[in-house]
């Protein structure tokens, strides 16, 4: 006969039971969206209710959850174990001079992931119960896991097919990235040129940026992790109808992506001007420099402005000529040689060689031995910023007039008579004496900082400061000048020939030289 204490009892058992219950019913929802995190708490919530040890194994026996107890599981389950996960048993139960193991199959299809728990004891109803009702939990937990890993997988596996459409167009290899970029979205490449836009979030949430800047394109731009840079992201946004809105009647994806730095205050862009596809090497560079000064303008956004750049500003058959010039070593190298070596010189005058090997997709040695060669070909010291400056400027000039021989023009003149004409001379003073409001004499410490090729402490030592302050006097010049000049790139290159035009720095031949006698002197 039952007493009122034994109804009691039962009542506060059933009711434990169903708080129990209802808890697993609390992890089913947290887990929904595959966190490993809600698996690993719910293994731990179980063996501190039930008083002994609980593990989860995956489909392939590596452990889930309860990983400090998993060795001991698969000594005492041993065959048992085997048979539960390749769906010979469903449940299965062992007695050893440590208590009772209990095994249950989670899921539906073989091999099955295995919920174990071992008490010192044998397992009561509730118990048991309590074991089972978890595997029944667990099922669609790991169903949800499995969902999470496979689209991160498939992300995974987009991100890196973007970057290597990304790298073949840094490479040159147009034609081969159009083929792959088909892959992500048809037609996504389907443009003659094209801008690049590089955005910057600080605080390691680059991710959340790039899907801001999916969304804000919409299918209509490559949008790609930065390999060298992991606070950026890089957006090739191809020329179509001069940058019209899309089909969608929305707004065009540069736009797009300007109105999205304007709602986040901590995010910078920078973006380049419109360029062939080939030459998107060239419009990353503008992209960077011009991020850089997007650092200094209170809205955040800055512009390469192709009409200041001293490449526009030079007589046009007479700078052709010279790059055509300075540049045929390399004609004689065949053409699958010669192509990746441009691109490589290309980014390696703009960024160092581990970041250059990064965005390229090649070994940092591969990038070393190909300026190495570039410079034995071209007979210039590349370890010099005037011969960096020189061969940056002669690259560019070539691009843009690839038929140019130098057969077809008379012998060219030097690259100081280039510099030396008006309009270079014009466009030099106007950008140096952007310092002269500054009372520290910034033209003179940047002058002394480009005879000593960019060493600071050296520059110090001839002008008799401590090196920090010549840093705060490049600071200032970058500042004033609206460029770049640390960690150098086109920016530096061009306050470089901006010195050379009105003579603060000496491009002749010498220790220094920027190209061989012969070129320069033609």
């Amino acid at each position: 006969m039952a007493t009122d204490d034994d109804s009691g009892e039962r009542l506060r058992q059933a009711r434990e039971h169903a708080a129990r219950l209802t808890r697993l019913l609390d992890f089913a929802r947290a887990g929904e969206n595959g966190d490993d995190t809600v698996l690993r708490r719910l293994v731990t919530w179980l063996a501190g209710t039930l008083g002994g040890t609980v593990t989860l194994t995956g489909r392939n026996g590596e452990p889930l959850a309860g990983t400090a107890a998993h060795a001991a599981v698969e000594e005492r389950a041993g065959e048992l174990l085997r048979h539960v996960a390749g769906g010979r048993l469903h449940a299965a139960a062992a007695d050893d001079r440590h208590g009772q193991l209990r095994l249950v199959a989670v899921g539906r299809s073989a091999p099955h992931p295995v919920l174990a728990a071992g008490l010192p004891g044998p397992f009561d109803e509730r118990a048991a119960a309590l074991l089972t009702h978890a595997a029944g939990v667990l099922a669609p937990l790991l169903r949800a896991r499995e969902a999470e890993e496979h689209r991160r997988s498939a992300e995974h596996a987009t991100a890196c097919l973007r970057l290597a459409v990304f790298q073949l167009l840094m490479g040159g290899e147009v034609t081969l990235a159009q083929r792959t970029a088909a892959g992500l979205a048809p037609g996504l490449l389907d443009a003659d040129t094209a801008r690049v836009i590089v955005l910057e979030q600080q605080g390691h949430r680059r991710d959340t940026l790039l899907r801001a800047c999916e969304e804000a394109t919409g299918g209509r731009a490559l949008t790609v992790r930065c390999a060298a840079y992991d606070t950026q992201v890089i957006v090739v946004v191809p020329a179509r109808d001069g940058d019209a809105p899309g089909d969608a009647g929305g707004p065009a994806p540069a736009d797009a992506l300007r109105r999205l730095v304007a709602g986040r205050p901590d995010v910078y862009l920078g973006a380049g001007g419109l360029h062939p596809l080939s030459r998107t090497g060239e419009a990353y560079g503008e992209a960077a420099r011009a991020l850089a000064v997007a650092r200094f303008r209170p809205d955040r956004v800055a512009e390469h402005s192709a009409q200041t750049r001293l490449a526009g500003l030079l007589d046009p058959a007479a700078s052709h000529a010279w790059a055509a010039r300075a540049l045929q070593p390399l004609d004689a190298l065949p053409y699958h040689a010669r192509a990746p070596l441009l691109a490589t010189v290309g980014l390696g005058l703009e960024f160092t060689a581990v970041n250059a090997a990064k965005v390229l997709g090649v070994s940092r040695n591969t990038v070393r031995a190909r300026m190495d060669r570039a410079a034995a070909l071209l007979g210039a010291d590349l370890a010099d910023v005037r011969a960096r400056a020189a061969l940056h400027l002669a690259l560019h000039l070539h691009a843009t007039a690839p038929g140019t021989a130098p057969g077809d023009a008379p012998p060219p003149a030097s690259l100081e008579r280039l510099l030396a004409s008006g309009g270079p001379r014009a466009w030099a003073g106007e950008l140096l004496g952007r310092l002269t409001p500054d009372d520290r004499d910034l033209r003179r410490t940047l002058r002394v900082w480009i005879s000593e090729n960019t060493a600071v402490e050296g520059a110090a030592a001839r002008l008799g400061v401590h090196p920090r302050t010549v840093r705060d006097h490049l600071r200032g010049a970058e500042h004033l000048l609206g460029r770049r000049l640390v960690p150098g790139g086109g920016d530096l290159y061009e306050v470089v020939l901006a010195c050379a035009a009105l003579a603060d720095v000496e491009l002749g031949p010498g220790p220094g030289r920027v190209l061989c006698p012969a070129t320069v002197h033609g």
